[in-house]
Parts: structure tokens; C-alpha cells; sequence
């Protein structure tokens, strides 16, 4: 999703009727940029030249595949259950405002702000309805994406699912009071251009939603560069907090004062949670946004009942692929791909990300895919939707507990 077009930032530079390929910068960039490199000649016109280094000095081996990934360096701690303190415990740490100011230091001081009343009372019902909804559709159909031995769902790839999901990802203040805030504060975190990377919906029932440490940006190898590339927005749709399994954070994890990340290849990742470790306090309604190099977690929840929310991830534009070949072509031309062509252009998943409705096995796209359900059209559970035959579909419904999962066999 894109908030507005940025046709200053980017615009495709059109030479005697040949289209570059090359981003343009408008000339108020080209401005800019110029400047700055005036100044860094400048800067160095009272130096000596540089001496060119022996041949013997360079490597000979490219090594740039092999940086190390802070998600592999994080398990286990969140289990240490009287590590996790209630984040009212702390009366600094960020709360629940709608004066911009506020929300913008807290993000920059602690990895995370909340949006007060983001969501009025019946914008967190028709939420949850039409969740809860889809989510009794999707076991019913035996199509669900079930966890924690199943105690916990999750309802991936809103979008087709449900005009108020569609709304709620493009911050529709139809969707969500404070959309138009999210979008603005979106905006001066990941530029005004940024784009839709997931959206799914948490159901985690007691005993559900213990998750490891990580960083929503721990696919990227260290070092980071200082400043997120994605955003988190959790929409709390009942009560958070250390039993009901609200989320894990280690508050101010992401970054220093001076602006240096935390988190570096060298970091011991126990220390900096040390005494650190708490469980998000908010009631529902709030909007949660965290920094994508904000150390958190899903936390377990161990009162009874559920706890509801929709997780739905932005990113900088810089993250996604120049050409778009999937809306360039068509169906027959795709079914007509290599695997190994379909696994280049997107098919293909890293550490989860490029799934398909929850697919990190064998995504494809689907002829017929899982869109929105209803317990109200029960004739619709048994479309031969293209997951019942997937490798994703036998392996989960060999599991012992998975018992909303039907795998038809291969096609």
C-alpha cells in the first residue's frame, strides 16, 4: 500500500523515447545531492592524495553472502518467565497519547509508541467479527493455520478477506480512528512512499503466543543501518498485558542517544535484555508501533480467554523488487514458468518471508485461493482451494495436534 504518490522522489527518465531503468531524481534531490558533494570535496581538498593499495593488501574472495543474522542469536529467553516484568511497572517507558510530539520521542527513545484510541469500540467489533468469523470458516474448511499446539491461530493474507481488513491496511479512518495519524506518523519513519509487507490477524488463546526474541528486520544481515526498515503496527483489539500475553518488548533495544544501533554483530543479546524484558500494558483500541530493530517477542499468555489483535508490517520502499513481473504478465505465461524462474520472482521464501497465505514450504499462486469465508456459507469450506495439496498442507496435518488442516494428495 502507498500512502501518496511521490512523483518528486522517483520519477522514470525517458531518453529519445527509451525508458531507463535507472531511478531519476527530481532536481530538488539532484540539488541536494550536489551540494553535499561539494562539501565533501571541500572537505577534502587540504588532504593528501591517496596512495593506491598493493594488489597483496585486497582479498580475493567475495564474502559478502556471509554476515551473520541477529535472529540466530536470540532463542530461548523469553521463556525465563520471571524475567518478564508488566510494563506499568515502569512509569517512563511509553504510553498511549494522540499529542504527536509525545509519540514521535517515544519512538525515537524507546523502539515503540501507542496511539490512544486508535480504534473507536465499534471499529475493534466489526475487527473482531469479521475475524473471528473467517477464522471459524478457515478450521470448518480445514484450510486454518493453527500454532502453539493449538492454541493459537493466525489468519494470514487479510486483504482478500474482508472490506475492513482492506480498509484498516490503508489506515482508513473508516477502519480505525486514527488512521490518518498512523499514516502521517508511517510517513516520518519509513518515508512517505512506503509499502504494505504483510497483514494477518493473532487469535492466542491460553496456553498460546510465546514467541522467541527477535528483530522484525533479523533477516537483514548486521550491520543495520540506523534507522528501521520496517514498522510493526499491532492493533490491540481486547486488553494486553503480562498474563493476558501481550507483546514482549526490551524497551530502547533499537538504538543509543547518538544514534548507533544496539544491536551489532558483537552484542550480547542476554545482556541487553537483562532486567529489561517487559509485557506490553494496553487496553484495546491502542495502536502499538514498534521500530523494526526493537527487540520483542509474542508473549505468552496464561490467564483464561483470548487475546485479539491484527499485526499488519510496513516497509521502506527500498525494500521490494524494481519490476512488478507478476502484473505484467499473464496466468498462462506464469504457469508456463520454470521452478526455478517462478522461485526468482518472488515464489520462494527466506526465514518466512515471501510466504503465500501462510506458506513457507511450497508457496505458488493459487487457482484457487483462500479468500473470504463465512460460517454463514458453509457450501463454500469445500472449494478444492490449491493449499489442500500443497507440501505446507501434509506436513501440517501430520502433526498430532493439527486437526484443521485437510491435505488432499498432490494434484
Amino acid at each position: 500500500m502507498v500512502t501518496k504518490s511521490d512523483n518528486d522522489a522517483q520519477v522514470p527518465a525517458y531518453t529519445e523515447q527509451d525508458v531507463s531503468t535507472a531511478p531519476s531524481p527530481s532536481v530538488a534531490e539532484e540539488i541536494v545531492a550536489l551540494r553535499r558533494e561539494v562539501e565533501q570535496l571541500r572537505a577534502r581538498l587540504g588532504e593528501a592524495v591517496p596512495v593506491i593499495a598493493e594488489a597483496g593488501l585486497w582479498p580475493r574472495r567475495i564474502t559478502y553472502a556471509d554476515q551473520i543474522w541477529s535472529g540466530s542469536r536470540l532463542s530461548g529467553i523469553t521463556k525465563q518467565r520471571e524475567r518478564v516484568r508488566p510494563s506499568s511497572d515502569f512509569p517512563e517507558l511509553p504510553q498511549p497519547s494522540r499529542d504527536m510530539e509525545q509519540l514521535e520521542a517515544d519512538f525515537v527513545r524507546w523502539g515503540y509508541c501507542l496511539v490512544a484510541d486508535a480504534m473507536s469500540p465499534s471499529q475493534v467489533s466489526a475487527q473482531v467479527n469479521r475475524l473471528m468469523d473467517q477464522a471459524s470458516a478457515e478450521r470448518a474448511a480445514g484450510v486454518a493455520r493453527m500454532s502453539h499446539h493449538g492454541h493459537a491461530q493466525t489468519v494470514f493474507n487479510l486483504l482478500p478477506k474482508g472490506q475492513v481488513f482492506r480498509d484498516l491496511a490503508a489506515l482508513e479512518s473508516a477502519a480505525a480512528d486514527a488512521g490518518p495519524l498512523v499514516e502521517e506518523l508511517l510517513a516520518k519513519m519509513l518515508g512517505p512512499a512506503f509499502y504494505l509487507a504483510t497483514a494477518h490477524g493473532s487469535i492466542v488463546h491460553e496456553r498460546g503466543g510465546l514467541q522467541e526474541l527477535h528483530q522484525d528486520q533479523g533477516i537483514v544481515p548486521l550491520p543495520h543501518p540506523p534507522f528501521p526498515l520496517f514498522c510493526l503496527i499491532i492493533w490491540l483489539y481486547t486488553d494486553f498485558g503480562l498474563e493476558e500475553g501481550g507483546t514482549y518488548v526490551v524497551p530502547g533495544s533499537h538504538r543509543d542517544a547518538a544514534g548507533n544501533n544496539l544491536v551489532r554483530p558483537d552484542t550480547d543479546f542476554a545482556a541487553l535484555a537483562d532486567e529489561r524484558l517487559v509485557a506490553l500494558n494496553a487496553p484495546a483500541g491502542t495502536c502499538f508501533l514498534t521500530d523494526s530493530r526493537l527487540l520483542h517477542s509474542g508473549g505468552k499468555r496464561t490467564a483464561p480467554g483470548t487475546r485479539l489483535a491484527s499485526r499488519i508490517l510496513y516497509c521502506r520502499p527500498e525494500m521490494r523488487q524494481q519490476e512488478n513481473q507478476l502484473a505484467g504478465m499473464s496466468e498462462e505465461t506464469f504457469r508456463a514458468l520454470s521452478p526455478k524462474l517462478k522461485q526468482l520472482i518472488g515464489f520462494r521464501t527466506f526465514q518466512g518471508w515471501g510466504m503465500v497465505d501462510g506458506n513457507v514450504i511450497d508457496p505458488d499462486m493459487a487457482h484457487v485461493p483462500v479468500g473470504e469465508l463465512s460460517m454463514s456459507r458453509p457450501e463454500a469450506f469445500d472449494q478444492d482451494f490449491d493449499s489442500r495439496h500443497s507440501e505446507d498442507a501434509r506436513r501440517r496435518a501430520a502433526a498430532d495436534w493439527e486437526t484443521f488442516t485437510e491435505y488432499r494428495g498432490p494434484r
